[in-house]
Parts: C-alpha cells; structure tokens; sequence
C-alpha cells in the first residue's frame, strides 16, 4: 500500500512517470468553472468520491511501480 511505502525511489517513479505522462495545459474558463463547481460540491459532502490510495494503488499494480 502507498500509504506505508518507506522507499523514496517508488516514490520517485510515480513522479517521473506523472511528469512524462501528463503535459501542462490552460484551463478553459469554462474548466475553471467546473472544477470549482466540483470542489464546491466535494467541500459540501468530502465522502462521496472514491479513495485517492485505492487509486494510486491501482496505478502502482498496473505499472509495476
């Protein structure tokens, strides 16, 4: 689980591999607008979305991180 990873090179890959997986873009004023419809929505009930770890977990298996 990531959550108790003590190595610093695992942690290290997952920001290699964001940095060249994800290009930095500018939001749309209308994808401004969204994600701050989202938080607003996320502030009101922080329960309803999925677990961050589960996910990260989910991309350590599938890429062998």
């Amino acid at each position: 689980m990531l959550q108790s990873i003590n190595d610093a090179s695992v942690i290290q890959k997952v920001k290699d591999f964001l940095l060249h997986e994800i290009d930095v873009v500018t939001l749309t004023e209308n994808q401004k607008k969204e994600l701050d419809k989202r938080l607003v929505g996320h502030n009101k009930n922080p329960n309803s979305g999925g677990d961050a770890f589960e996910f990260l977990n989910s991309l350590k298996s599938k890429y062998e991180l």
